[in-house]
């Protein structure tokens, strides 16, 4: 493929209820040579930084998709603030590599799986489960790898839903979802246990991951989420 891809890096470096901007430094220490690296690379056309230092999270994540559209991006790479990217393996080559690879059959996400805080350190990957083979009625859920399985998997595989603290996008997997009427729901979203929105159901990264792994499987006949299981990351809480 001779195509040269424009990709962007959109930090979300939020400190302060949005007033200031504030990550760990891991962030750096991995952006800086990796953009020396991939500015080098015959893949690459032009690469484009920049952070969102504002809440909510939704908000700010739908408005970088928007922006990416302005800066005519083909890849967009989410890093929030509290990320060690890279803790085994190599996420953006063997992520940005398989999308290559991929492009021609089609967009993908490739996530990198991290874990949650303590006492429940849950492994923020789902995959789509059933209770019962053969139901004549809808019969399927999200439901998170237990930690044992996870440590075990490998590669570029499907999964259900991911977490976004270090994710990666082709760009037409925005059209998927779009939203077309101001009805609909935007690509990032919460779900709340109550009208009253007073407890979670489900976070943006969720929602948004997991209504493209349906609509993608409907629509591309495959489905576009997918798990980098090599590029573990550390999650700073």
């Amino acid at each position: 493929m001779d195509q040269r891809f424009n990709i962007g890096l959109c930090t979300f470096s939020y400190g302060g209820n949005g007033g200031i901007s504030s990550e760990v430094p891991d962030i750096r220490e991995w952006m800086v040579p990796l953009v020396a690296k991939y500015s080098k690379d015959t893949r690459v056309g032009n690469i484009k930084i920049w952070n969102l230092a504002d809440t909510p999270i939704t908000m700010t994540r739908n408005r970088s998709i928007l922006q990416a559209r302005e800066y005519g991006l083909d890849v967009l790479v989410m890093i929030d603030s509290d990320m060690k990217p890279d803790l085994t393996g190599d996420f953006f080559g063997t992520s940005f590599d398989y999308l290559v690879d991929h492009y021609a059959d089609g967009p993908v996400c490739i996530g990198a799986p991290y874990c949650g805080p303590p006492p429940n350190e849950c492994v923020y990957v789902f995959r789509w489960q059933n209770r019962m083979s053969g139901d004549a009625n809808p019969d399927f859920q999200l439901e998170m790898y237990d930690r044992h399985t996870a440590e075990s998997l490998a590669g570029i595989q499907e999964c259900a839903a991911l977490p976004t603290g270090l994710i990666m996008f082709d760009m037409r997997c925005f059209d998927l979802t779009e939203p077309k009427t101001d009805d609909d729901k935007p690509w990032f979203y919460y779900e709340w246990d109550d009208r009253y929105a007073a407890g979670k159901a489900s976070t943006e990264d969720v929602t948004m991951t997991r209504d493209l792994s349906i609509v993608g499987s409907r629509v591309l006949g495959y489905n576009p989420v997918k798990c980098n299981w090599d590029a573990w990351a550390g999650h700073w809480k």
